[in-house]
């Protein structure tokens, strides 16, 4: 059998000729409509476990005939939507995918089913989802993309993402499509044609197929150049090629006084293919990687927690051999998201972030950003960042020191993306967005996470000494002072700004507001709920609460400082403050989030719980200000009880 090979990266694809479905073209409804129902569908991804042997944990790349046949119907929904939307007979598609094993064999169906409907293909292969995202956002001739990818997922699962220029389907159009796709999918006729259509074909479209694979290599150096073009965009924030060079010679340029290292763990996932070491030694950085070979998956995909170790022994081990390297990070196997270790001189080791510490960081440095340009540039525009509702209220007091505000959405990229959107056209400057919970950020006018972005921040924090006499900055009203972000930050919390006062990682954080927050990998914020209907269970929750409100009340008083309460209901870009089902609608899956206040009435932390949309679980959470984790964890214990006592019943009718 025929095969094409695709340099050292495992690339592998069998005879463009032969058929996926070697049944004759026969499908099999039954065990199809058996798969559907385990496939997760929303609008942050699709998602199932697509490994021939069912093991979320597998590294086959086997894939099931009625997985196969599900592949073919999302492409032949989304084809018949892309051609719709674009009214073009023949409009061209990105596709790719992360480093999971099963991703080159959905990739194969999906590319089939387009090449039969006339759409042109511009295969990359395994790509990190920020720059196919790009790629698609920036190429003229390129109208949307299609993303194999389960995230953080388990290395068996897998799923899709669609999206048009560069950014993820949402809200109505994903809603649509995921319809289409059910129909579709449950339809008998209409997929026993579908495959026939297929298995006929593979031999009319076997050219067109070979030359795909045969382009991947250039389209994917394509990709990586104006990827790269497009996070030092993102980055410094100038439109202007010559602007934007020379903020990067001026950044590079003290990075290169004064040194800086970073470690990239890799495991295995999409940013091993990326242009991350060629950005970053561009600017001086030096750069250690491990795990940098595609599927070299050397521990869980989620980069938090345990997942974070072999960077953070890595860190003290380059710390050891040079004392420029300040800090690493870790992105998961789509590489969108990215948590971070850094290296402590005072305690002399290295340690780990949580997500939201990352996205706290990472906020106070891109708001430092604007603040310091903004005397000039922005004289009265008010400012805003957009977050999930489970992202710490340690955001809040950080935005309001720097002057921003903060708006929440439901948990979910697109739901994160659609409000600063809305917040956009309302008039605001929303730099900076994201999921606290989830780490990593998301810069306009990105539209997806980029743990380069991160990175970028932190750059900008720690070595960027100001904006006063850098191109676009030059004679603009105010801005004969425009120091540097760190000084802006030290200012905005009421601390001397003097240049004894050396920028570091550590002392960031030691600055910064103290919050304690429960993880969401955190074993305790994992729940498995019974209860399928959430709108009963959140009936049964507020009735439980209310009676522990009355029980607890003086306790939470004197050890906690709380007085009162509010409840707020987040559904997609919307949050309700008020308590029963009038709050909330449809299917009542957003999260319920209950702030504890103080006696002056400003929020002191919260709780939270919500069903994932991506994961069959459900995920409580807590969040307290100070440095006692003992009082945090108390509320999340709390939080637990009297959701799985709410899951336990009794029954609770509805209105």
């Amino acid at each position: 059998m025929a095969a094409i090979f695709h340099d050292s990266t495992g690339f592998f694809m069998g005879d463009p000729e032969e058929s996926p479905f070697p049944r004759g073209g026969i499908p099999d409804g039954a065990a199809r409509r058996s798969a559907l129902e385990s496939f997760i569908l929303s609008a942050s991804g699709w998602r199932k476990v697509f490994a021939a042997d069912g093991d979320g944990e597998s590294r086959s790349g086997e894939t099931r005939p009625e997985d196969r046949e599900l592949a073919a119907a999302a492409a032949e929904a989304f084809a018949a939507f892309l051609l719709k939307r674009t009214d073009r007979a023949h409009p061209c598609l990105a596709v790719g995918l992360d480093s999971r094993f099963t991703g080159p064999a959905i990739a194969d169906v999906m590319i089939r089913v387009f090449l039969l409907r006339g759409i042109r293909i511009r295969y990359l292969f395994i790509s990190p989802a920020p720059e196919i995202m790009a790629y698609a956002k920036k190429t003229r001739e390129i109208d949307g993309f299609v993303y194999v990818s389960a995230s953080h997922n388990p290395a068996g699962h897998n799923g899709l993402k669609f999206g048009l220029k560069g950014g993820v389907l949402g809200g109505e159009d994903s809603a649509g499509l995921i319809r289409d796709f059910r129909l579709l999918a449950g339809d008998e006729l209409r997929m026993g044609s579908l495959i026939r259509e297929l298995d006929g074909g593979a031999r009319l479209i076997g050219g067109e197929l070979e030359r795909v694979y045969r382009e991947t290599a250039r389209w994917k150096e394509d990709a990586g150049e104006v990827y790269g073009d497009f996070v030092r965009l993102v980055a410094a924030d100038l439109p202007n090629p010559g602007e934007r060079a020379a903020f990067f010679e001026v950044l590079a340029r003290e990075i290169r006084r004064r040194g800086c290292g970073v470690v990239v763990d890799m495991n295995g996932g999409a940013r091993a293919l990326g242009p991350d070491r060629r950005i970053l030694e561009d600017l001086g950085l030096r750069v250690r990687i491990i795990h940098g070979r595609p599927r070299e998956f050397a521990h869980a995909i989620l980069p938090e927690g345990a997942a974070l170790e072999d960077c953070r022994r890595e860190l003290e081990e380059a710390r050891r051999r040079d004392r420029s390297f300040l800090f690493g990070y870790v992105p998961d196997n789509d590489g969108d998201r990215g948590n971070l270790v850094y290296y402590d001189e005072t305690l002399g080791r290295a340690l780990p972030l949580e997500a939201q510490e990352v996205f706290a960081l990472a906020c106070a440095a891109e708001l430092s950003c604007l603040a310091a340009r903004r005397t000039g540039r922005f004289p009265k525009t008010p400012v805003a960042v957009a977050v999930n509702d489970p992202t710490s209220l340690r955001l809040d007091r950080i935005a309001a020191a720097l002057g921003a505000e903060v708006h929440r959405a439901e948990v979910g990229e697109a739901n994160v993306v659609a409000l600063a959107a809305k917040l956009r056209s309302d008039g605001y400057i929303v730099r900076i967005l994201g999921e606290g919970s989830n780490g990593g950020n998301i810069t306009h006018p990105g539209e997806v996470r980029d743990p380069l972005s991160t990175v970028f921040a932190i750059l900008k924090l720690l070595f960027l000494p100001g904006f006063r006499g850098l191109p676009g900055f030059r004679g603009l009203p105010g801005s004969e002072d425009l120091p540097g972000p760190w000084r802006v930050l030290l200012r905005a919390l009421g601390l001397s700004d003097s240049p004894e006062t050396e920028p570091s990682i550590a002392e960031a954080l030691r600055i910064l507001p103290r919050f304690r927050t429960l993880s969401s990998s955190d074993p305790t914020a994992l729940l498995t709920i019974r209860t399928a209907d959430h709108g009963v269970l959140k009936a049964r929750y507020e009735r439980i609460f209310l009676r522990e409100w009355e029980r607890r009340r003086r306790e939470l008083r004197e050890r906690f400082g709380v007085a009162s309460w509010e409840e707020i209901n987040h559904e997609g870009t919307v949050g309700r403050s008020g308590m029963g089902p009038e709050f909330r609608t449809g299917a009542q899956r957003g999260g319920l989030t209950i702030l504890l206040k103080d006696p002056a009435g400003v929020s002191r932390g919260f709780l939270w719980m919500r069903g994932s949309g991506t994961e069959p679980v459900f995920r409580i959470l807590a969040d307290w200000e100070g440095e006692d984790e003992g009082l945090m964890r108390e509320l999340a214990a709390w939080q637990r009880s009297m959701v799985l006592e709410a899951d336990r019943g009794p029954e609770v009718s509805r209105p």
